[in-house]
């Protein structure tokens, strides 16, 4: 573990390696989901978004929505990770259900993607009922791009999330150095302005007032450490509960292979659902 906050500017080669990782054949067995739904009606631009329901064989009533990553720009509810992550939690009698939301350049900035994500709490918490599972015990699980997702719509669904894990997740658009880095916020928030990115990022906006857990790597060349040392912080000084994990060395992305920060992280992450 580390607690030496470090920023530090996108590394490009850490953005490839993140790419290539997720293009592995899975290391695991990959549970399969019971089915796939549309969980929301086609929005005025875009498709209907879709969502993968995995059950466990023995429910604890426990229930996660999953939000994948990818810069708003790639992914799906089927990319490695995401099934990696269903599997480790219906093994332990967590469904999970993994959604697809709307992405840059195909309908969708941040307020659309956020809207979606919200879209699959209302849903899943009607489906969760009648599988049985506990209404009470929804969590939200994002990596990435998702965690700035799950942030964003935690705090506007109240009651509707019992926590939140966030891996490696964007939560200062306006705190990201590069060319690239500096196009994205323009994108998603249709503004060049960096008061409105940082007023807009999930460290700017109001906290969800739910258990987090923060997992990040030190060796995090995307998304800085010190970005996860940052909220921690905010939210402690809010009297919010949040625990933040890091990991020494691990970089973006680290569910995508197997490694001790990945298993460290599900371990974490199984023992705080539960």
């Amino acid at each position: 573990m580390s607690s030496e906050p470090q920023g530090g500017a996108l590394r490009y080669g850490a953005l490839v390696s993140a790419l290539v990782s997720l293009t592995k054949k899975p290391f695991f067995e990959p549970a399969a989901p019971v089915e796939t739904v549309r969980y929301r009606e086609a929005p005025a631009r875009g498709i209907a978004p879709l969502g993968d329901v995995y059950l466990p064989p023995e429910p604890t009533g426990a229930s996660v929505v999953l939000v994948h990553g990818g810069g708003f720009v790639i992914g799906s509810r089927a990319m490695l990770p995401m099934r990696h992550l269903a599997t480790r939690l219906v093994a332990s009698g967590i469904a999970a259900f993994a959604i697809d939301y709307r992405m840059l350049f195909r309908g969708g900035r941040l307020d659309e993607a956020r809207d979606d994500v919200r879209a699959a709490l209302t849903y899943w918490h009607r489906r969760a009922t009648r599988l049985g599972l506990a209404a009470d015990r929804v969590a939200m699980l994002g990596l990435s791009a998702g965690g700035t997702l799950a942030m964003l719509a935690a705090s506007r669904e109240e009651g509707a999330v019992d926590r939140l894990v966030l891996g490696f997740g964007l939560y200062e658009l306006d705190h990201l150095e590069g060319p690239l880095a500096r196009v994205l916020p323009r994108l998603l928030f249709r503004s060049s302005d960096p008061e409105v990115w940082r007023a807009r990022s999930p460290l700017g906006e109001p906290q969800p007032r739910v258990p987090a857990l923060l997992l990040h790597g030190t060796d995090d060349g995307l998304v800085p450490v010190a970005q996860a040392h940052r909220l921690a912080a905010h939210r402690r000084a809010l009297g919010l509960e949040t625990r933040l994990a890091v990991y020494e060395g691990a970089p973006h992305g680290f569910f995508n292979f197997p490694s001790e920060a990945t298993e460290a992280a599900i371990a974490e992450t199984l023992a705080f659902l539960r």
